[in-house]
C-alpha cells in the first residue's frame, strides 16, 4: 500500500512542470475568486488565506451525486476524516486533526452553521440529519482549534451554504433508487424578483440499510428567503424541519461475528428493539446594514429537537430528550486603515432528559428526570493588516459558560459549574513571488457536552470529574494558489498539545461513560494538490499523514502513555479525476485511501486500512428546453472489506460496523 502510495505522489509532482498551458483554472471544488471568509466577515483571496481553509462548490458536483451522505461533500478535504456514513441511528462522525474523534453518536468539537445559523448546540454537540444535502451550494472547512474565532468546541469549522445563486424562478425535481432498496424523492423552488428570492424544498429519504434492523426514514422542509431591503439592508430568514420517524441500530459486532455475517445486527440490539425518533424546528435570522465603512451583523435563531431513543440495556436504556436552544450574536466590521470586526454573542440551551428503563423494547420504570443547562456569553475581537507582502492578522475572544443540572428524580440540589476562557490566535503570511509562506498560533477549549456530563452508571447525573479539553496549536506551511496556475498546491505542518483530552468507554451494563486522558500530541501533514490536466479533466488530490498519541494517560491500573488515539487513522488520501464536456457528459473516478487505526486506547485492537473506489457520471440532456440530468452513482467498485464505523473502546470488543460492499444508486434530475 505505502510504495503505492509514494508512486502517486511522484507522479502527481511530476504534474507541475507539464501543465503551463492554460490560463484558468475550471475546478467544481476548488474556488479560487476572492471569498468571504463567513464566521469573520472579511474578504481575503484564498492564496492569501492566512488560515487552513478549504473552499469547496458543488455546482456540477450535484448534478451526478447521490445527495445521500454528509461525506460525499467532504472527503477531500485534507485532515477530515468521515466515520459512519450507514448508521443513521448514530449520525456521521467527523474528525477534523483528530477533534471530534471521541464522539459515539453525532458530532463533537466542531462547530457547524448552516446558512450563518448554528446546528452545533451551545454546549458543543453537532446533529446533521436536518441537512439538506441536495441544496448545498458551497462549504467552507476550517480546518484546526481557533477559538478567537468559533469559541469553544473549535476543533474545527464547517460552514455551510445553501442554494441562492439565482436570478430567474426554477423548478427541480429529482428521483434516485439503488441498493438496499433506497430511495429519495425531492423538489427545489426558486422563485426571483428585482429585491427578493426564496427557495422552497421538500425531501423524503429512506432505506432497508446494508445491515438487518439498520434502516431509516426521513422528511425534510426547508425555506430561504433573502429581501435586499435597500442599498443598505439585506434580510435572510431561514426555516427548517425534519421529521425522522425511524432509524434503527444494528449495533457493534465482534470479529467472530463479522467473520460468520457481516451484514447481521447485534442480537442484544434486535432484542431491545434499539432505534431513534427525532423531529426536530429550526428558525434564523440575518440581518446586515452597510453604513459607509461599517457592516452590522443582527443573527437570532432558535432550534428545538425532540429525541426519543432506545438503546441495546435494561436500565435506563429508553432516552427522551426535549433539547431547545437559541441565540443572538452582534458583529461589528471595520474596513478602514486596519480591517477589524467586533461584537458579542449569547447562546443558551435547556435540555430536558428522561430515561426509563427498556424492557426488550417497551418503556418501564423511570429511572432519571433532570433539567440540564447551558448559558454562553461571549466577546470577540478580530483584526487583520497588509503591509507590502507581510500579512497579519490577530484575534482574541473571552467566553463565560455556566452549566447546571437540576435532578429531580433523585431529589438532589442544583449542581453549577462555571468555565470561563480568553483565547488568543496570532497569523503571518508572506508573499515569496508566486509563493506564500504562513505561520499560525492558536489556542482552543471544549467543554464537556451536557451528554457527558449526564452520563453516570449510576445515573446520577452529573460528572464532576470531567475537565475542560484546553489545546495549542501551531502551525505552519507553504501554498502557491493562484488562478493563473494549471496546477496549485499547498503544504501545512501542524502541532497540537492537549490536556485533559475527553475519552469514552463503555460499561459492562452497554452505557457510554467519559473520562479525560492527562496530555495528547497530535501533530502532522496536510496537502491539497488541483490540477487542470486538459480543457474537460481535472485532479484533486488531498493527503493527510499524522500522529495522534497520548503522552500522559493513566486510568485505574492501566497506561496508556505513549499509545495511538483511537478512532483516528495514520494516513488518509483522497484523488479525484473529473471529466466535464459542453455536451453535459460528467464523470468522476474516485479513488480513495485509507490507513491503520486502533480501536481502544490499550492499543491491543488494530484496525487494518482500506482503499476503495467510487464512480460517478451524469448525462445533461435538453428535451423541449426542459433539462433531464440522469445519473449513476457506484460506491466500492471493488467490493472492499472493510468497516463503516469502529466504536472505540467497545466493551467485549464489539467495535466493529462493517460497510457495504459494491452498491449503488441511479435516478434521475429535471430542472423545469
Amino acid at each position: 500500500m505505502y510504495k503505492l502510495k509514494i508512486i502517486i505522489l511522484i507522479i502527481f509532482f511530476t504534474f507541475q512542470n507539464l501543465l503551463s498551458q492554460n490560463n484558468q483554472i475550471i475546478s467544481d471544488t476548488i474556488n479560487l475568486k476572492e471569498v468571504t471568509i463567513e464566521s469573520i466577515n472579511i474578504p481575503l483571496k484564498e492564496k492569501k488565506s492566512l488560515y487552513p481553509i478549504s473552499f469547496l462548490k458543488f455546482n456540477t458536483f450535484q448534478q451526478l451525486t447521490p445527495q445521500i451522505n454528509i461525506s460525499e461533500y467532504l472527503e477531500s478535504v485534507p485532515g477530515l476524516f468521515v466515520l459512519n456514513n450507514n448508521n443513521y441511528a448514530q449520525d456521521a462522525r467527523i474528525s477534523i486533526r483528530g477533534f471530534g474523534s471521541r464522539a459515539n453518536f453525532g458530532i463533537r468539537g466542531i462547530k457547524i452553521f448552516v446558512d450563518g445559523i448554528p446546528e452545533t448546540s451551545p454546549d458543543g454537540q453537532s446533529q446533521i440529519d436536518n441537512v439538506n444535502l441536495e441544496i448545498i451550494e458551497k462549504i467552507e472547512v476550517y480546518r484546526g482549534n481557533n477559538s478567537s474565532l468559533f469559541g469553544s468546541s473549535s476543533g474545527g469549522a464547517i460552514l455551510i451554504s445553501t442554494f441562492e445563486d439565482f436570478n430567474e424562478d426554477f423548478i427541480d425535481i429529482g428521483y434516485s433508487s439503488g441498493s438496499f432498496k433506497t430511495t429519495k424523492s425531492q423538489a427545489t423552488i426558486g422563485l426571483a424578483n428585482d429585491n427578493q428570492k426564496m427557495v422552497f424544498f421538500i425531501s423524503n429519504t429512506k432505506s432497508n440499510g446494508f445491515r438487518s434492523h439498520s434502516g431509516f426514514e426521513n422528511f425534510n422542509l426547508n425555506f430561504k428567503y433573502l429581501k435586499e431591503i435597500n442599498s443598505s439592508n439585506k434580510l435572510q430568514i431561514i426555516a427548517n424541519v425534519l421529521n425522522s420517524p425511524d432509524a434503527l441500530d444494528p449495533g457493534g459486532l465482534n470479529l467472530e461475528e463479522v467473520t460468520t455475517d457481516r451484514s447481521q445486527a447485534r442480537a442484544r440490539n434486535i432484542d431491545y428493539d434499539a432505534r431513534e425518533e427525532v423531529k426536530q424546528y429550526k428558525l434564523g435570522l440575518n440581518l446586515t446594514s452597510i453604513i459607509k465603512k461599517l457592516k452590522l451583523t443582527n443573527s437570532l435563531y432558535y432550534n428545538q429537537r425532540l429525541f426519543y431513543g432506545k438503546l441495546p440495556f435494561n436500565n435506563g436504556g429508553i432516552v427522551d430528550l426535549n433539547r431547545a436552544f437559541w441565540g443572538y450574536n452582534l458583529n461589528f466590521n471595520i474596513n478602514s486603515f486596519l480591517k477589524y470586526d467586533f461584537g458579542f454573542s449569547y447562546n443558551n440551551q435547556n435540555d430536558k432528559r428522561l430515561r426509563f428503563n427498556n424492557n426488550s423494547g417497551s418503556k418501564s420504570n423511570k429511572t432519571m428526570d433532570q433539567d440540564e443547562k447551558y448559558k454562553n456569553l461571549s466577546l470577540y475581537f478580530f483584526g487583520s493588516k497588509s503591509i507590502k507582502k507581510f500579512n497579519f492578522s490577530f484575534g482574541l475572544r473571552f467566553e463565560e459558560n455556566l452549566i447546571s443540572l437540576e435532578n429531580y428524580f433523585q431529589s438532589i440540589n442544583e449542581k453549577t459549574k462555571k468555565i470561563n476562557s480568553l483565547n488568543p490566535s496570532i497569523n503571518l503570511l508572506y508573499e515569496l513571488g508566486n509563493l506564500n509562506l504562513f505561520t499560525n498560533f492558536s489556542t482552543g477549549y471544549e467543554t464537556p457536552t451536557l451528554n457527558e456530563l449526564s452520563a453516570n452508571d449510576d445515573q446520577s447525573g452529573f460528572n464532576d470529574n470531567l475537565k475542560t479539553i484546553k489545546s495549542k496549536t501551531f502551525e505552519l506551511g507553504i501554498s502557491n494558489y493562484n488562478i493563473k496556475n494549471n496546477f496549485n498546491y499547498s503544504v501545512r505542518f501542524f502541532n497540537i498539545s492537549t490536556i485533559n483530552e475527553i475519552t469514552p468507554y463503555e460499561s459492562s451494563s452497554g452505557l457510554r461513560l467519559y473520562r479525560n486522558a492527562g496530555k495528547t500530541t497530535k501533530k502532522g501533514v496536510e496537502m491539497e494538490i488541483n490540477s487542470k490536466i486538459s480543457n474537460n479533466l481535472n485532479l484533486d488530490y488531498s493527503l493527510t499523514i499524522g500522529s495522534y498519541k497520548f503522552d500522559d494517560f493513566k486510568s485505574n491500573d492501566n497506561d496508556y502513555s505513549n499509545n495511538w488515539m483511537p478512532g483516528i487513522p495514520d494516513n488518509n488520501h483522497n484523488l479525484k479525476l473529473k471529466y466535464f464536456n459542453k455536451k453535459g457528459l460528467n464523470v468522476i473516478l474516485n479513488l480513495r485511501s485509507v490507513g491503520n487505526m486502533f480501536a481502544d486506547n490499550a492499543n491491543n485492537t488494530e484496525i487494518d486500512g482500506y482503499n476503495t473506489i467510487g464512480f460517478k457520471i451524469s448525462k445533461k440532456l435538453d428535451l423541449f428546453k426542459i433539462n433531464i440530468i440522469p445519473f449513476i452513482s457506484i460506491d466500492n467498485l471493488l467490493n472492499q472489506d472493510y468497516y463503516d464505523n469502529i466504536r472505540i473502546n467497545a466493551f467485549g470488543s464489539r467495535f466493529y460496523e462493517p460497510a457495504a460492499g459494491i452498491n449503488l444508486i441511479g435516478g434521475v434530475k429535471i430542472n423545469l
